[in-house]
């Protein structure tokens, strides 16, 4: 932890939050991710020893708390009543982003797992043809695992990376750079489609109704949030 020896908030919120990859694992264990293995499966780029200092790190700090599982075979990170509170900068920081410092963000490298995560965390449920659907992703520049399925049951919505056996309703294909582009809402889903982008296949009503239940980054709209899992 680098020590700024300044009497300023900033400087000793700054040395606890902006050591590197610290804010994105903070970031992931808002959308959920509780075990080691899930946030490195969301932030590939950070190596295992490093990701386990910052875990440790943040544990020191009061913002972490590790707890053995329920089965008790392994440990499971959660955010602390400091760690939830980072919300509101977590929030503020990806809206000054999206404003200000987006230009090329959706050339840089995504992963199919995080894309399929944040989508079926938008999708507008209660626009679908159906309280019970299955749509499968293909993502046709993805060499490994191209595949992802979100499950829609009970008003909530799940990510799967295998196939269950359940009748898919609606497929959707594309590269991972439109969807992403799709989901920061630099291309609309509906011209998406109409340029080819985009193929829509499966029950004829989702194809229609996509632009309203496919949903898109809360930072692109005037109301982002971000809330604890």
């Amino acid at each position: 932890m680098y020590d700024y020896n300044e009497a300023c908030p900033i400087s000793m919120a700054a040395s606890v939050v902006c050591e590197r990859w610290t804010l994105q694992i903070i970031r992931e264990m808002f959308f959920g991710s509780t075990r080691y293995t899930e946030i490195q499966k969301y932030i590939p780029n950070i190596s295992p020893s490093l990701l386990r200092n910052r875990l440790r790190f943040l544990e020191e700090q009061g913002l972490v708390i590790r707890k053995r599982s329920a089965s008790g075979n392994r440990y499971e990170y959660h955010l602390t009543a400091s760690g939830k509170a980072l919300a509101p900068v977590l929030t503020e920081m990806g809206k000054w982003g999206i404003r200000w410092s987006a230009d090329c963000m959706t050339e840089k490298q995504n992963t199919a797992a995080g894309l399929a995560r944040d989508l079926a965390s938008a999708l507008k449920i209660d626009e679908l043809p159906s309280c019970d659907t299955v749509i499968r992703i293909e993502l046709t520049d993805v060499a490994e695992s191209p595949t992802r399925y979100i499950h829609v049951r009970d008003e909530k919505a799940q990510v799967c990376d295998t196939d269950l056996g359940f009748e898919v309703d609606v497929y959707l294909t594309a590269t991972l750079k439109t969807m992403t582009k799709i989901w920061y809402g630099e291309l609309d889903v509906r011209a998406a489609v109409r340029d080819d982008l985009l193929k829509v296949s499966g029950a004829p009503v989702y194809s229609r109704t996509i632009g309203r239940w496919l949903g898109i980054s809360s930072f692109t709209t005037d109301n982002p949030t971000f809330t604890p899992a």
